[in-house]
């Protein structure tokens, strides 16, 4: 059996995924304090606070399908971080709203989000962030 060292791997898929699962944990971590998920967190941050959104939108933006879009919004909805209203352009579909429980649930999200990314940055220069975004350019328009 072949084993890899994930920390030390040169394979760029495991070096994400492990980076990925790192900043899961952390995040999870700090939602867990506010009952709240990496991917609640993520749809919560795509809702502008100021209008609507339809879930196709979401479901786009975050790469999910829409069953798993319906169900993250149940849950936020159960937890009244958003409200469902008829969407005025389209008979049969809906717009989510934040209520104002989940624009406080959004604004505490963007500052720990904005607290790590700070963090970040300072421990790379404005060279090694634009090779980062570059590498990173090239490695989603390979997938």
């Amino acid at each position: 059996m072949i084993t890899i060292e994930v920390t030390n791997s040169p394979l760029f898929c495991l070096l994400i995924k492990n980076t990925w699962q790192k900043l899961s944990r952390y995040y999870n971590q700090q939602l867990s304090k506010y009952d709240l998920t990496v991917p609640k967190a993520l749809l919560l941050l795509e809702i502008a606070p100021d209008s609507g959104r339809t879930p196709g939108f979401l479901a786009k933006s975050l790469d999910l399908e829409n069953s798993s879009m319906t169900g993250l919004l149940d849950r936020l909805a159960k937890k009244e971080l958003i409200v469902r209203k008829p969407n005025p352009n389209d008979r049969r579909g809906f717009l989510i709203f934040l209520t104002p429980k989940g624009i406080q649930a959004r604004n505490t999200i963007k500052s720990l989000v904005e607290e790590m990314d700070r963090k970040l940055r300072t421990q790379l220069s404005p060279e090694e962030i634009k090779v980062f975004r570059k590498v990173i350019s090239v490695i989603k328009k390979q997938i």
